[in-house]
């Protein structure tokens, strides 16, 4: 296995976005020699820094034949970097926390599922250390930098659902989080992801259970505050599987949803619980559904559609001034595997090697009028390294919106991703500078070890972080 590392320089992200309504942006990504690239549906392969819906820079991971690649693009999707291997192995999982660092998991050739941080020098994780068959691997990173992963692993013949934690590069006990049902119950397809209110951790997968009069079903338990809840269910004697959690991120007013195939109406359908515009189910044969949900507003939800006999991607975009928005994107070849986050998705592309990953971006329905004329040229720490005090300063050379009085948040974390400090600055009306004296302390005043810290400054959708050093 090889692991190609990089530090994340952290740059001031300034985000621009236009006022456009519903449309398509689509652009090539990277090619692969595996036709099922971004599959499967249960696993995230796509994130914007941050975990922001809206932002220029945009992560995606994918699979070819040989190993898991992962690129990024800095302008939403107009140009994307070359592809980085990042291991050996297939159906990774992303996520980009909120200090940016960025997380993968995958599932290797021999079967276990890894984790690793690209933003550290730390060795991969072995998260299954099982002997048996793991496969299928989701996870989210929460806030506090904490990593959530689900994973399928064989046990006894039936495959089960787990979960662990990875804190600070420790892996936490791991849970077998599936057995409802009877000795002959087999669980697949595991998808994670966070909810606000309380940041609970959400984990959905499909079961077959023969024993049952309603064989097919969908599960969901949530932990929060390390206790997970009862299982949750949903039967029929029809297909129901694949399911697929929305990547919320726990952002403010987002509530539980999720999307499966269903076919209790005779057909298979892309079907979504919770979300807005009441849930909705596609018609025609409709496998592997994504959806993503922002706030109370839009929805978006993307599927796989084999019903004239071929591999194509249809949509419905929800807004809740206009409804649903029907759509598919009528390339002359095959394309399937949809993964999306927010207004954003990625699929694989194409009938022969080598295969294609595209990137599509969906748009947000009405214009979001940003703080686009701030602008941030500088943000330092004197002395960096510090050992007693170290003076912070942030720039502005040029404020000339209706907010130009507002406050700055800034915002310190340490090393595990924890609030520690917190001030509100003011920018002048002439020089545009924000400063501030940090004492090493805490919000009580008390001093804080020596180590690494992350200094993160925010306006809005603007986001500057730097790191900095406390010595003894």
């Amino acid at each position: 296995m090889y692991i190609y590392k990089r530090i994340m320089q952290f740059v001031v992200v300034l985000i621009l976005v236009p006022a456009y309504s519903f449309g398509q942006s689509i652009h090539f990504v990277a090619h692969t020699n595996s036709p099922e690239a971004t599959a499967y549906n249960n696993s995230h392969k796509i994130a914007p820094k941050y975990g922001e819906f809206i932002n220029d820079t945009i992560y995606v991971v994918f699979q070819s034949v040989d190993s898991v690649y992962f690129v990024f693009t800095t302008d939403r999707g107009n140009s994307w970097s070359p592809r980085i291997p990042v291991c050996e192995g297939r159906f990774p999982a992303f996520d980009a926390c909120a200090l940016g660092f960025r997380h993968v998991a995958w599932q290797s050739f021999d079967n276990d599922i890894y984790y690793d941080c690209l933003d550290d020098w730390s060795p991969p994780l072995n998260v299954s250390e099982s002997s048996t068959p793991s496969s299928l691997p989701d996870l989210v990173v929460e806030p506090s930098n904490v990593a959530h992963i689900t994973w399928v692993e064989n046990v006894d013949d039936r495959d089960q659902i787990y979960y662990r934690s990875v804190t600070n590069g420790m892996l936490d006990d791991t849970i077998r989080i599936s057995g409802y049902g009877s000795n002959l119950a087999t669980y697949d397809h595991p998808s994670i992801s966070i909810f606000a209110p309380n940041n609970r951790i959400y984990v959905v997968w499909d079961c077959l259970d023969s024993l049952c009069y309603s064989p097919f079903q969908i599960h969901l338990r949530y932990t929060e505050d390390n206790i997970w809840s009862p299982t949750r269910v949903w039967t029929h004697h029809l297909p129901m599987r694949h399911p697929s959690i929305d990547y919320s991120h726990g952002q403010p007013q987002d509530t539980l949803s999720f999307c499966y195939e269903d076919s209790t109406t005779g057909t298979m359908q892309a079907t979504f619980y919770g979300g807005n515009g009441g849930g909705y189910a596609t018609q025609g044969y409709s496998t592997y559904p994504v959806v993503s949900t922002v706030g109370t507003t839009w929805s978006y939800l993307f599927w796989q559609d084999d019903s004239a006999g071929d591999e194509n991607i249809f949509y419905d975009l929800y807004y809740f001034n206009t409804g649903w928005n029907h759509g598919g994107m009528n390339f002359q070849e095959s394309i399937r595997f949809p993964s999306a986050c927010g207004a954003y998705a990625v699929w694989t592309q194409g009938d022969s090697i080598p295969y294609s990953v595209y990137f599509g971006d969906f748009g947000y329905p009405i214009g979001i009028q940003e703080d686009r004329q701030m602008t941030t040229r500088h943000l330092i720490a004197r002395p960096n390294p510090f050992s007693y005090q170290t003076d912070i300063s942030y720039s502005i050379p040029e404020v000339i919106d209706s907010q130009r009085s507002t406050a700055i948040n800034m915002e310190i974390y340490d090393s595990m991703g924890r609030s520690v400090r917190s001030f509100a600055v003011l920018p002048s009306d002439i020089s545009h500078q924000a400063s501030v004296k940090w004492f090493g302390d805490d919000r009580a005043g008390n001093k804080l070890p020596a180590g690494v810290y992350w200094l993160r400054i925010s306006k809005k959708n603007q986001i500057s972080m730097l790191k900095v050093v406390k010595v003894d």
